[in-house]
């Protein structure tokens, strides 16, 4: 049975019918520009009809997530839902970057994708390489300017111990003479130079290895990778939520019944009663619950002792984040541990938890170390980040 892979996260789209070994049975590709609306469903079309198939005979529907153009991802992920919608196909999907990453075909070697992000920024995504070849994802992405990615390669590498540094896809070509200057010869292979690939995507979404990938389970699989919210949507929904009073106050045994069942949802190995109770205990820590309208909307455990700190949990309930709850926390925690001279700050974090990185990294956390295989439910890496008192507060 065939699957068909929907490549529209830039102007570069492609359409692929392949069969169940991946191999294109079709391979429809076009420069749209801004007409993704217009263009993909017909591209779907002579797709399906060179490769001599119909629509409800499709096994399976791949679709790229992002991050790239706002309106190509959002397109093209309502077209696989209506085709899937319509045959009965299961759908899946990967990142932009997953799937460059993939198609490199490196080795010992840091890779770096990059797509165009609008302006001159670009998306850039980190990933490694062991020396057998297979890819695994090393840390967030992140969009801004070329020299935040070769910073961002520069952090990354120290963590995986490799010379070669790789950067690949259109975003790297765009760029290409400013990241030779910092790492020469690291284009030299131009892959994914001409645009990205509906194959490398289908790879990438039929991954047997989808957690060290960072790809999520098949129930979240077509969540959006935008990187950066739309600032239209941060504006509406701050305003939303400017009237709602949140406080911040000690964790008590009180809370620990309700804290677990938030655990429980938000963990994969999740602190289990016991354990939160006998950290409480405890004179170094610092424990914060974060409540609405008087109820547990989150909460945060850290260790502060003298000169150093570790951060050992924050958890938010999934129907009260994008919030400002985990900035709340932190906010507090930051401010403890300066009036405790602490001048250094640890916490592991998911190589898949995007969102948790990019909160660290506002506070000033930065990669320092690798520990692979560290989460005992899926065998995922975790990354180390620290923050020192050094930095401007």
């Amino acid at each position: 049975m065939p699957g068909l892979a929907i490549e529209a996260a830039t102007s570069h789209v492609e359409v692929a019918v392949v069969d169940s070994g991946l191999a294109p049975l079709a391979h429809e590709i076009e420069e749209v520009g801004h007409g993704h609306t217009r263009r993909l469903a017909p591209l779907v079309a002579r797709a399906l009809e060179r490769a001599g198939r119909r629509v409800e005979q499709l096994k399976w529907i791949a679709v790229d997530l992002g991050p790239g153009s706002f309106t190509g991802v959002r397109v093209g992920l309502a077209t696989a839902e209506a085709l899937a919608l319509a045959s009965g196909a299961a759908l899946c999907g990967a990142p932009s970057l997953a799937a460059l990453a993939l198609g490199a075909g490196a080795s010992r070697a840091l890779i770096v994708p990059l797509v165009p992000g609008g302006r001159r920024d670009v998306y850039a995504g980190y990933y490694r390489a062991d020396a057998r070849g297979a890819v695994s994802l090393l840390a967030a992405p992140r969009v801004g300017p070329v020299e935040e990615a070769i910073a961002g390669a520069r952090e990354a590498r120290e963590l995986v111990a490799v010379r070669e540094v790789r950067f690949v896809g259109p975003g790297a070509a765009r760029e290409r003479e400013a990241l030779e200057r910092a790492f020469p010869g690291s284009t030299a292979s131009e892959s994914g130079f001409a645009g990205l690939s509906a194959l490398d995507l289908a790879r990438a979404a039929r991954s047997v290895r989808r957690v060290a990938l960072g790809l999520d389970g098949p129930a979240q699989s077509l969540r959006p990778l935008y990187v950066r919210p739309a600032q239209a949507e941060e504006k509406v929904r701050r305003a939303a939520l400017a009237s709602q009073p949140l406080v911040i106050r000690p964790f008590t045994n009180a809370e620990v019944p309700a804290a677990v069942t938030i655990e429980r949802r938000v963990f994969g190995d999740p602190w289990t009663e016991s354990f939160f109770r006998g950290e409480l205990g405890q004179s170094m820590v610092h424990a914060r619950v974060a409540l609405l309208e008087g109820r547990l909307a989150g909460y945060s455990v850290a260790w502060l002792g003298v000169g150093e700190g570790h951060l050992g949990n924050l958890a938010v309930a999934p129907e009260h984040r994008r919030r400002g709850i985990a900035r709340a926390l932190m906010d507090d925690m930051m401010q403890a541990a300066r009036e405790r001279g602490v001048e250094r700050l640890n916490l592991e974090v998911r190589t898949s938890n995007f969102a948790a990185q990019g909160l660290y990294r506002g506070y000033g956390f930065r990669l320092v170390g690798l520990r692979r295989g560290y989460y005992r439910d899926n065998g995922e890496d975790a990354l180390v980040m620290q923050w020192h008192n050094s930095m401007p507060h």
